[in-house]
């Protein structure tokens, strides 16, 4: 499977400013594949991609962490899932992202954000963090900020 319009244009983007893009997967097992084989520094990871479009980004999220703990993730989505970021935050807070795919469009802040969690950083979409601060998660999510 090829990967998305979306996905050939971050790559784009990214090569533009200077980035090295190792390659693409339209599939959360090929990018599986791919980090194995060219161990990036990131992975930069749709939330929802194929076959199912659910969760097999955050999957992939998972596995890459527990195969490359030193290589950085960054989450795009399109829609606010709180929920999601919160548990990827719970298990694992060094070089993990989460943005929503209009904040690409900020290209300075967008690769500043790559840059970060590729050096090990947290990157948490502002929009998550002002869920968090008005009160509409759980405790648990709201213990997560504090502690964070």
């Amino acid at each position: 499977m090829t990967p998305s319009c979306c996905a050939r244009g971050v790559a784009a983007l990214l090569e533009e400013e200077g980035f090295d893009v190792v390659g693409q997967a339209g599939t959360a097992q090929d990018l599986l594949a791919l980090v194995d084989e060219a161990l990036p520094d990131v992975a930069i990871v749709d939330i929802r991609m194929p076959p199912t479009k659910t969760d097999e980004g955050i999957r992939a999220t998972r596995e890459i962490k527990r195969r490359h703990p030193r290589t950085g993730v960054l989450l795009l989505s399109s829609y606010l899932d709180v929920k999601s970021a919160v548990e990827l935050f719970d298990e694992q807070l060094e070089g993990i992202g989460y943005l929503l795919k209009e904040r690409v469009a900020d290209v300075d802040d967008f690769t500043e954000a790559v840059r970060k969690v590729a050096a090990g950083g947290t990157v948490l979409d502002v929009a998550i963090l002002e869920v968090l601060r008005d009160g509409q998660e759980s405790e648990r999510a709201l213990a997560l900020r504090v502690s964070s």
